[in-house]
């Protein structure tokens, strides 16, 4: 093989073909915005070249889309595809100076629509890009454009558990869109790669699911140096459902797993995402027949997402399960029961994207740094193909953008932050829990213009450190194992759990498991801490073996709790910690009842009384007097207090009597999936005071959670639960106890 360092064809000219002259560029090279972004182009890039005398050949690692290559004036080949390489022969010219001419047209345009070529989800990201955007290189005529799967596997499957290099392995994956806007293309130099890497596996995560579009095969070497598996989403998503387009994007599927098999740490393969309605069942079935008799991989899947999730012809094709559920946290542990095989064909269930939180960014940094992906400017950042396009609207008319000192911004930011932590490490201890599921991939590694969930943000800075993933994200995790409770209504039993971390007072069980991708063998060192930081309680447990990939209870414990406080319960078992809040309050009693005249229609509450002096609704009152109305039918509109949210708590003396204000893990029981309707508070014709608003953190949208106007709190907050694994009923739910003993004081003056 020739000395490739030597014959990098690296200096260009480009010709925009807008009437001025050739620019001088360096390949790897995206136009960017020396067009419109909804240009396709055709650009035309020009170099001379000095061909050596042996035989020798032209190599095109990627371009973006279509590639018409002439050298001095003969049109030598057309490429179609961004993400395959390609050869131009060189043998008519040894020994010769010549001029390449490389005439380059992007997808997404009139020629090439987005959903008729193999774009994958960049394009609803942000927009396609062109040009010649990976390097072009002189090599020997004989060095294979393509090269045969590695003879032997480094990964076997035994029903639902995975191995790697004869060890179990459980991935721990980070979705990855290919959202490079420093380059404006997807082919990062090797020390951006390195760092982000590195960066990605302090989180704890093992794996780089590339979602929908192709890496260079120096990000998958680099990921392998690091100790780090890949999944690689083949770019179809969306695809125009004619079959001569579908055919074309089949091709160029072919073309890239013939060039990226070679890769031994590609762990799971997959066609497309959520592909719906738009591909019929042999088209999904043909290609991953193909793909599986090209790479050999005992892993190799259709659709990532599935049917069962997002719809289409029901059948599905192979070696593995893979879902993408996206709820509201109170939902994940039902939504995860309804996923599990249960008695279907035992293979790995994994989570292929999941539990994304869009958090409050830097909106103020990014109206200063204004970059083009949020300019308001059609020619940077033309609305395409993407359904969210709210950022450039948001950022010259949110006041956090505006006023983020007045508005208290970065609080905002360190707020939704934590918040987004506690939803990752509930969520992913509730999937540890559950051992049918064999592996996850969150969402995901860097915010986008339409999305702030990020573990990176817009700077590719981490948003968390590692010790706050550590005991969630790592190669164990040890959780909170949920007593059942199943509520008696209408004349029979209904699922249902006590809150693990909000508990009365009394003799309180503590459950604790742990999943390890490796065997364990250890004992569980364990206490219990108050508010004031003296531990109250602490023990530990005899040594055990725990089986690797296994869900397992490694302790029972109980406390017999006499003081209702806050309290931390740490756990240690080996090398694997965790920790947890836990709420202890009175239970509810017949003193909170004499508070209370109850209006309870729907019998939401769980009790009734009367005679109490301030009134508690579950609809809108008419009269006057202290009271509290829980809202849930028409005067609400629908919102997931969870997902795509910020909150702001107003009223720093109310939230000081009202001790719930960011403590994420004592709303959860309580929290609601509606906001007031703006149109209903209006109607109220009186003034009010807003005590907690929902801040939508893509559209930043604002809505009223809890007001108070004269003596009457209204909220769509449950005290009384009955969502997803909330306690059902306020005397069954001891977070809706203490919010609603809290109120009560405070109506009481």
């Amino acid at each position: 093989m020739t000395d490739i360092g030597q014959l990098l064809i690296e200096r260009w000219e480009v010709d925009y073909g807008d009437g001025s002259a050739p620019e001088a560029v360096t390949v790897p090279h995206a136009w960017r915005q020396d067009l419109p972004v909804n240009s396709e182009g055709p650009v035309v890039y020009t170099a001379l070249l000095e061909v050596p005398k042996t035989a020798c050949k032209l190599r095109f690692d990627g371009v973006s889309y279509s590639a018409e290559v002439a050298i001095d004036g003969v049109v030598l080949t057309t490429h179609y595809g961004l993400w395959d390489a390609f050869d131009v022969p060189l043998t008519q010219f040894l020994g010769r100076r010549v001029e390449v001419k490389v005439t380059v047209t992007k997808n997404g345009g009139e020629t090439f629509p987005v959903s008729e070529v193999a774009s994958g989800f960049l394009p609803y990201v942000y927009h396609t890009f062109g040009g010649i955007y990976a390097a072009v290189r002189i090599l020997d005529l004989d060095v294979p454009l393509t090269q045969l799967a590695p003879e032997h596997s480094r990964f076997h499957v035994l029903d639902s558990k995975m191995f790697v290099d004869g060890k179990p392995f459980y991935p721990r994956g980070l979705l990855h869109w290919g959202w490079y806007p420093e380059l404006g293309h997807t082919n990062p130099p090797n020390d951006v790669i390195r760092n982000e890497v590195v960066e990605a596996k302090k989180l704890g995560f093992n794996l780089i699911k590339f979602c929908l579009w192709v890496p260079s095969h120096k990000y998958l070497e680099i990921l392998k140096e690091e100790g780090m598996e890949a999944w690689l989403e083949l770019p179809v998503w969306n695809p125009s459902p004619e079959k001569q387009n579908q055919e074309r994007i089949a091709a160029e599927v072919e073309q890239i797993v013939r060039q990226f098999r070679r890769h031994d740490n590609i762990l799971l393969w997959t066609i497309g995402c959520e592909l719906g309605k738009a591909v019929s069942a042999d088209f999904r079935g043909n290609l991953t027949q193909l793909v599986k008799n090209l790479t050999g991989s005992p892993l190799v899947k259709d659709d990532s997402g599935g049917a069962e999730m997002y719809g289409g012809d029901l059948r599905e094709f192979g070696d593995f399960y893979d879902f993408h559920p996206y709820c509201d946290t109170e939902f994940y542990p039902r939504v995860l029961d309804d996923l599990l095989t249960g008695p279907r064909t035992r293979k790995p269930m994994l989570l292929g994207e999941f539990n994304d939180c869009d958090v409050h960014r830097d909106l103020a940094r990014l109206g200063l740094d204004m970059p083009f992906w949020a300019s308001n400017l059609s020619e940077l950042n033309d609305v395409g193909v993407r359904w969210q396009h709210d950022l450039p609207n948001v950022l010259r008319s949110s006041r956090f953008s505006l006023n983020p000192t007045k508005e208290h911004h970065n609080d905002l930011m360190e707020s939704s932050r934590k918040k987004a932590l506690f939803i990752r490490k509930t969520v992913q201890e509730g999937v540890r829990a559950r051992d049918s599921i064999s592996g996850y991939v969150i969402t995901g590694i860097r915010d986008t213009p339409i999305s702030s969930a990020g573990f990176f943000d817009d700077w590719g800075t981490s948003r968390y450190s590692p010790d706050e993933c550590a005991g969630w994200n790592g190669s164990a995790c040890l959780f909170l194992i949920p007593t059942r409770q199943t509520p008696w209504i209408h004349g029979g039993n209904r699922p249902g759990f006590r809150d693990h971390v909000n508990h009365f007072v009394g003799q309180i069980l503590l459950k604790v498991g742990i999943h390890s991708e490796a065997q364990l063998h250890s004992g569980l060192i364990w206490r219990i801490i108050n508010s004031a930081g003296t531990t109250v309680e602490q023990g530990a447990t005899r040594f055990q073996t725990v089986e690797a990939l296994t869900s397992t209870e490694i302790a029972q414990i109980y406390w017999n709790c006499d003081v209702a406080d806050e309290y931390t319960f740490e756990v240690e078992f080996g090398n694997a910690k965790n920790s947890w809040p836990l709420w202890v309050t009175d239970p509810f009693g017949e003193k909170d009842r004499e508070v209370w005249t109850t209006h309870d229609s729907l019998e939401l509450l769980g009790f009734h009384s009367h005679g109490g002096n301030c009134q508690l609704s579950t609809a809108a009152l008419s009269e006057q007097g202290p009271s509290l109305v829980l809202l849930t039918g028409d005067s609400t509109i629908p919102k997931p207090f969870w997902r795509e949210a910020a909150y702001e708590f107003q009223n720093s003396c109310f939230w000081s009597a009202v001790p719930f204000a960011e403590k994420w893990s004592r709303l959860l029981p309580i929290s609601g999936d509606r906001v007031i309707s703006p149109t209903w508070l209006l109607a109220l014709d009186k003034p009010y005071e807003v005590l907690l608003k929902r801040i939508d953190t893509r559209t930043y949208e604002e809505h009223a959670v809890m007001v108070r106007f004269d003596d009457c709190f209204v909220t769509t907050l449950r005290p009384f639960g009955g969502l997803g694994v909330q306690p059902t009923g306020i005397p069954n739910n001891p977070a809706g106890v203490a919010f609603i003993r809290a109120i009560a004081k405070v109506l009481a003056g």
